[in-house]
């Protein structure tokens, strides 16, 4: 079989151009893998039937594709099968030679074993943390512990308003941390991540500050359900400092779903300079139908924004009972927020709450 695939296909090049080509709507997630990068597909057509009479190695280099083995062998997924037919319909248009049933039929049959080495690769990193690559696009540090990445992953990346991104920078390998996705994927894959740098902590300062255009940088799953209900009451969201970055994709859900509701967005920083992103958290507040952006500041000059502690200021600015409130900052500020808003009868039912668990950030994937 191996020498009969070899001799059929003459074009390795031709054969991914015409796969690159497929029209958007009928392209799987290995057609859009091989659009993004034909070099390395033809690499990687070359590899395999190199290899083809040798499952042992195979296997495991396929283990590797796990973000992409999800989204290929789901229950209901028919990406395999039509990516199947279209690669021998690709080969067939390229062939140089008199194309047979015969030929069809090899090729069918080989693309079943590539199937089943597929699902015994997916086996193998059950018990393994997949991850993504991605390139940074554009590294702006707005503060000297903030920066916003806006990064494209390698295959398509699995995220929602309100998740974070788990990322390793190659200058600390091993060390995972949690970042807040203040976009999600696109179309393109591309997404944009806020970081920011803490104390003694080398990997996010890695990113901060050791990060460059053209980098790239692994992404661990995306986690998290931060989430405003589709029916409710008005709504009260308090973010703290850098954990405004997912509130940013939750107003644009708001929005692309026409929630009519009042949102009132209290975003609390030390001092005024901390307001790194405010321009662009009023932008997307302004797609809303009636969502308010409070930027309160904790120290020195505030004018013309609210000053003070962020829990007293927040209970004090209204009366909050009729409110579904959504909290997200360190543990230590949303337990503070909590507690003064149950102080004030805000019923706990109606209290949601997020942070970036820093244990859970910590947390190292098995590597490969």
């Amino acid at each position: 079989m191996q020498q009969r695939l070899r001799e059929s296909l003459r074009d390795v090049r031709a054969v991914v151009a015409r796969l690159a080509d497929v029209p958007a709507e009928q392209r799987t997630v290995l057609h859009s893998a091989i659009a993004a990068d034909p070099s390395a597909a033809e690499r990687g057509f070359a590899w395999l039937l190199e290899h083809f009479d040798q499952p042992s190695a195979v296997v495991p280099q396929f283990a590797q594709l796990a973000p992409a083995l999800d989204a290929l062998i789901g229950p209901r997924s028919r990406q395999l099968d039509l990516f199947g037919e279209a690669l021998v319909e690709a080969v067939r248009e390229t062939s140089k030679q008199s194309w047979s049933d015969e030929d069809a039929g090899t090729w069918r049959d080989g693309w079943r074993f590539v199937v089943g080495w597929l699902r015994q690769g997916k086996s193998l990193q059950q018990d393994e943390t997949p991850f993504w690559t991605a390139t940074v696009l554009a590294h702006d540090q707005r503060r000297d512990d903030v920066a916003v990445l806006r990064l494209a992953t390698d295959l398509p990346y699995p995220a929602r308003a309100g998740q974070r991104a788990v990322v390793e920078h190659p200058m600390v390998p091993g060390a995972w941390r949690a970042c807040w996705i203040s976009a999600p994927p696109t179309g393109d894959n591309r997404l944009e991540l806020h970081v920011q740098a803490t104390p003694s902590d080398d990997a996010t300062g890695a990113l901060v500050h050791g990060t460059r255009v053209g980098d790239a940088v692994r992404l661990h799953r995306a986690e998290g359900e931060f989430v405003i209900e589709k029916h409710g009451r008005a709504i009260l969201i308090v973010a703290e400092d850098v954990h405004v970055a997912p509130v940013k994709a939750l107003l644009d859900e708001l929005a692309a779903r026409l929630d009519d509701r009042v949102v009132h967005l209290f975003w609390g920083v030390s001092t005024r300079d901390d307001l790194y992103d405010l321009e662009s958290l009023r932008a997307h507040a302004a797609q809303c139908a009636h969502a308010t952006v409070h930027p309160v500041v904790a120290r020195g000059p505030s004018h013309p924004y609210l000053s003070g502690s962020l829990p007293q200021v927040v209970v004090d600015f209204a009366e909050w009972t009729s409110h579904d409130v959504y909290l997200c900052g360190t543990p230590l500020a949303v337990g503070v927020m909590r507690n003064m808003l149950m102080q004030r009868s805000v019923p706990a039912a109606r209290i949601h709450s997020v942070t970036l668990d820093q244990l859970t950030a910590a947390t190292t994937p098995s590597s490969r």
